[in-house]
């Protein structure tokens, strides 16, 4: 079983356009992307995520048989299902979200990652392995414009975001499901599993931690620690128009030991 502990925090000042869920079979995180002034919708991303993510969850519970990308892109579809005739899902930059799943399955470990969220897991023998998905920077020379934050521009993310030679997220199209990445790892030689949002792995990918640290520090002050960290390393940053992105994000980590 699962057992795990949560933390979920919004960006200073903003609403939480992440979700989590967990049971003691399963465990997922969402990051809804920042939304677009001309994304077509009616919706909010809260309202996105929280759907995306219940649906799944629901999957999750209900049909253990399913692979993990048939039990996102279902998810995907019932979401879509849910917009009015007032949404435009063929509006590429629609609203979405980025993914992460982890579910027992007899001696295995199943994982899902699509977009910048992140799995990681701790081996019995104190090593830790990550994925992340990191086709949105591996663009080449993706155009970048500044307004409050500098972001890629959105006439660019149009034609890159759910296309072959792209990048992927959860969004409209139950395709982009089958383009996540996925694997399995032996259920008996993982101590401990990690969901976590990039506003938390930024503490990796931005300020020089180890993924070890990630799992030492949660489990030794509690993983809204790592919210703090993260936080006081944003504040502190003595340039934060170096990354591309917001200077604060939501930030959400789900810490689960691997009961065997």
């Amino acid at each position: 079983m699962l057992d795990a502990v949560t933390v979920s925090e919004a960006a200073p000042g903003g609403a939480n356009d992440d979700f989590y869920l967990v049971s003691d079979r399963w465990a997922l995180v969402l990051d809804g992307v920042t939304r677009y002034p001309d994304d077509g919708c009616q919706h909010t991303v809260p309202w996105f995520v929280q759907r995306l993510g219940l649906h799944l969850g629901y999957g999750l519970a209900t049909a253990p048989h399913k692979t993990l990308p048939d039990l996102l892109a279902d998810a995907i579809g019932r979401t879509a299902g849910e917009h009015g005739p007032g949404c435009d899902l063929s509006n590429p930059l629609t609203p979405a979200s980025t993914v992460a799943i982890v579910r027992l399955a007899d001696d295995r470990i199943e994982w899902l990652v699509l977009g910048d969220a992140a799995v990681a897991w701790l081996w019995t023998d104190g090593t830790v392995e990550a994925v992340t998905d990191d086709r949105a920077d591996q663009l080449g020379d993706a155009p970048v414009v500044v307004a409050d934050v500098p972001r890629y521009d959105p006439v660019f993310v149009a034609t890159v975001r759910n296309r072959p030679g792209g990048f992927w997220v959860a969004a409209a199209d139950r395709d982009a499901a089958y383009e996540s990445l996925t694997g399995s790892v032996p259920r008996t030689q993982v101590s401990q599993v990690g969901l976590l949002s990039d506003g938390v792995t930024r503490l990796v990918q931005r300020y020089g931690w180890s993924w070890r640290d990630v799992f030492d520090q949660a489990n030794t002050h509690g993983p809204r620690h790592l919210i703090e960290a993260v936080r006081r390393a944003e504040s502190t940053d003595p340039d934060p128009a170096r990354w591309c992105g917001k200077r604060h994000d939501d930030a959400t980590a789900v810490i689960a030991r691997v009961v065997v």
